[in-house]
């Protein structure tokens, strides 16, 4: 009997022995799938932020050749759309150890200043000698990033500098990469954007637009540990982490860095203002497995989310899914204020009061939120009753155009970095779609932006 229990026993412990061993090599599987994953999107990312670079280069000296006003505003404008992808891509990259701030502000500048110029052309007035001057330096300083970015990709994921087998990287598996070359390139890179001087012009991404903004409404101090509690359950309700850490983050809006680090290595980030404890951001890494999701479901989870967080006034106004992740999709939202108008209150949409969520497609979840530009906007404080009626403002369109449903008051933000207040009309042109803001203190035209709709997304340009 007791030679049967020792037997029994031993098959028990050999069972536990190999039901932990299945359990720990499964762990390690999925870990290392996740690395692979990370692995592939960085370098999608840093292939697809090497092409644009290259691109807003060509446009440029395209632009600075070409002898007709017409070439050159469409060659910035050129520019200006690869600016915006080399942006996004710069954002996926995932390079938590280097600040990639200083790059992203160079590239956005560049694209920035290229559409303040295909702006002016487009007006028929001519370039000044100082812009084309600038211009030149902008060109000067792609050419030298692109360069840059080339040779840390080469080192860092091919260990050669062809940049035919660079091209052929793009379409193949994950080379492993060398962590600290691809590091000590883009510490390089950061001080090479540093050093190209900043072009002096009136645009969203000018230095003085740039300037930090305080928070419009704040509230008393939150300490640590509540900034801690607030972070936590605001991404990831009821999940627990292996590790959390709280760092102080400076400027103008002091706020409170919380990480929470999972089993997995998987990391979310919330950034919690001090004062009053408003989340200025958030982002979960966790891998996105797959699309169970629609773009109707996922909608709907993002606007319950803001909901729940208490900002139920706001409204859609565009998504898009991210250019190298097409499972998830980000919406844009904007606040909502009233003037009051012979007819009662009117409500008006305020762009400049944006809100960004992210969802997942796998699940619905959030796994990103920006509302920086919602909490630091005082577009709201300033509303006037417009001088001029939407009839008298309607007016003034095309009558070739086609209105599609009512004029809506809003707020949007200029090229040159002030707001105003305009009608906002939704006409088509044949099968295209346009945006059109009629100042609504002075009837004159401001802006107009062509809607493309797709299956990537709702977008303007």
């Amino acid at each position: 009997m007791d030679l049967r229990r020792e037997r029994v026993a031993l098959w028990i412990t050999a069972a536990i022995a190999i039901a932990a061993l299945i359990f720990g090599v499964t762990q390690f599987r999925q870990v290392q799938k996740l690395k692979v994953l990370g692995e592939v999107s960085r370098q999608r990312a840093f292939f697809n932020l090497l092409s644009h670079v290259e691109n807003m280069e060509g446009n440029l000296a395209k632009a600075r050749a070409s002898s007709t006003s017409a070439q050159r505003s469409a060659f910035l404008t050129a520019c200006w759309s690869h600016s915006q992808a080399a942006q996004e891509n710069i954002s996926v990259m995932g390079m938590t150890t280097v600040d990639l701030s200083a790059i992203q502000k160079f590239v956005a500048q560049v694209g920035d200043y290229c559409m303040v110029l295909s702006q002016k052309l487009a007006r028929g007035d001519a370039l000044t000698e100082s812009e084309w001057e600038v211009l030149a330096r902008c060109e000067t300083g792609v050419k030298d990033l692109a360069r840059a970015l080339a040779d840390t990709g080469a080192v860092a994921f091919q260990g050669t500098a062809s940049q035919g087998a660079l091209s052929a990287l793009r379409l193949t598996a994950p080379i492993p990469s060398d962590d600290d070359a691809l590091f000590r390139g883009f510490s390089e890179i950061d001080s090479l954007v540093q050093s190209v001087p900043s072009p002096a012009y009136d645009g969203p991404f000018s230095d003085r637009a740039l300037e930090s903004k305080p928070l419009a409404r704040p509230g008393p101090e939150v300490s640590r540990e509540e900034a801690e509690r607030i972070a936590l359950n605001f991404l990831s309700q009821g999940q627990d982490f292996k590790t959390v850490e709280v760092d102080d983050i400076s400027g103008a809006v002091p706020a409170f860095m919380v990480t929470g680090t999972r089993d997995d290595g998987s990391q979310v980030c919330v950034a919690v203002a001090k004062a009053g404890g408003a989340v200025l951001w958030a982002v979960d890494h966790r891998n996105v497995s797959g699309t169970q999701l629609d773009i109707g479901a996922a909608r709907q989870a993002a606007q319950a989310f803001l909901d729940e967080s208490g900002l139920d006034r706001l409204i859609e106004t565009g998504w898009r899914k991210p250019e190298t992740h097409g499972n998830r999709v980000v919406f844009t939202f904007a606040g909502t204020g009233s003037v009051a108008a012979d007819s009662g209150p009117v409500e008006v949409v305020l762009y400049p009061e944006m809100v960004k969520v992210e969802v997942a497609l796998d699940t619905g979840g959030v796994i990103g939120y920006d509302a920086v530009g919602y909490l630091t906007n005082t577009v709201s404080k300033e509303l006037k009753t417009p001088l001029v009626s939407p009839t008298q403002a309607g007016a003034s369109l095309n009558p070739g155009l086609v209105r599609e449903g009512e004029p809506r008051l809003t707020v949007i933000p200029l090229a040159s970095g002030r707001a105003v207040m305009a009608w906002e009309f939704r006409v088509t042109h044949g099968e295209d779609a346009y945006l059109i803001y009629i100042n609504a203190m002075t009837g004159e035209e401001e802006m107009v932006l062509q809607m493309i709709i797709d299956e990537t997304g709702s977008l303007t340009m």
